[in-house]
């Protein structure tokens, strides 16, 4: 009989985690108190993502952990986009802009670039002007409310996966109802054991705004990434499948305001205006929504890592902040690799 692992949380780490296992042989049920098919909420950052890759200098050893969970990822999504349509994954092309880049970038190192399709650094002649620095190459996006779909549908429809709702105030509870001696801990903040979540968690809040271009705007097949002097971000992501573009963002680190605000709106109109003037329709944008999420980020980085208490094996999967979705495949490998290191239990 297959073994039983109970996944915990529904986000795209969670369903992907579910997946891997599933298809390696796995008796899968997911346990989450919000999934794909519910209404939306800034708690379940998933659906609200403009999701797309954009390459990062490593810093540390984390950073080359993390490079390497995002190279898995992009290995998979490159099949998925030829053989899976209803994914919503498009490789196209990704550039990045700096106004005044930090020191790693002018000398970053060869790996920046690894299996990053057409990759190559900008001539002074190439840059916009006031940018110092910046690079192209092929990248992945996709329709982010489209692919957890795609995945929730999938894990049911295909491997009779069971989704079951459920408010949980701790790990404990888990293994004391469904009996399974694995739990994989896929909730974003880090609930834990006994209750309470990972005292090293925070939220950082993205505010952003999904846009109807132009029928000819160039961000229908084009994702920039734009660091003015200031420090802020300003980017422009196209969801595949007529999803239109998602204009972002805000990093609003333990802001916990749950709505839109008019202010941060404004200011992404004013960015866009000076950067993405394309995306403006007789001088107006078309904003079809404003998305508010709570990106559940982590002082340290992400956890994957094997937890044991008593005879509970707990693997943590948590903690991605706004990289969700481009290390998602990859956390799913390693968090298989890790439930594979665990000992059945003794039948005795």
């Amino acid at each position: 009989m297959a073994r039983e692992v109970i996944v915990v949380g529904a986000g795209v780490i969670g369903l992907t985690c579910a997946l891997v296992l599933v298809e390696s042989g796995y008796q899968v049920k997911i346990v989450a108190d919000h999934f794909p098919s519910d209404p939306l909420s800034p708690t379940y950052t998933s659906s609200w993502a403009g999701a797309h890759f954009r390459p990062y200098p490593c810093k540390n050893e984390l950073d080359k952990e993390v490079q390497i969970l995002a190279r898995t990822t992009q290995r998979y999504f490159r099949r998925l986009a030829v053989e899976e349509a209803g994914s919503s994954i498009r490789f196209i092309e990704g550039m990045e802009y700096f106004e005044t880049p930090k020191e790693i970038y002018p000398n970053i190192e060869p790996s920046y670039g690894d299996e990053m399709e057409g990759f190559r650094l900008l001539s002074e002649e190439q840059l916009p002007e006031g940018v110092e620095w910046g690079t192209r190459y092929v990248t992945w996006v996709l329709n982010a409310p489209l692919y957890i779909h795609y995945l929730q549908r999938k894990l049911t429809m295909k491997y009779g996966v069971e989704f079951v709702k459920s408010n949980l105030v701790s790990l404990k509870q888990v293994f004391d109802v469904y009996q399974s001696d694995i739990v994989v801990n896929a909730t974003g903040r880090g609930l834990q054991y006994n209750g309470g979540y990972d005292p090293k968690s925070f939220v950082i809040r993205g505010q952003t705004l999904l846009v109807r271009p132009p029928k000819d705007c160039p961000y229908w097949n084009k994702t920039v990434t734009h660091q003015s002097k200031d420090g802020k971000w300003t980017f422009v992501i196209p969801r595949p499948s007529y999803g239109g573009i998602i204009l972002g963002g805000t990093k609003q680190v333990n802001d916990l305001h749950p709505f839109p605000r008019s202010e941060d709106s404004e200011e992404l109109k004013e960015r866009a205006r000076r950067l993405y003037p394309e995306l403006f329709i007789n001088g107006e944008l078309d904003i079809k929504m404003t998305n508010v999420g709570f990106r559940p980020a982590r002082d340290g980085g992400i956890l994957v890592a094997k937890e044991k208490i008593g005879k509970d094996n707990i693997i943590h999967a948590y903690g991605a902040g706004g990289s969700g979705y481009e290390i998602s495949y990859g956390v799913g490998m390693k968090v298989h690799e890790l439930i594979k290191s665990i000992s059945k239990p003794s039948k005795l």
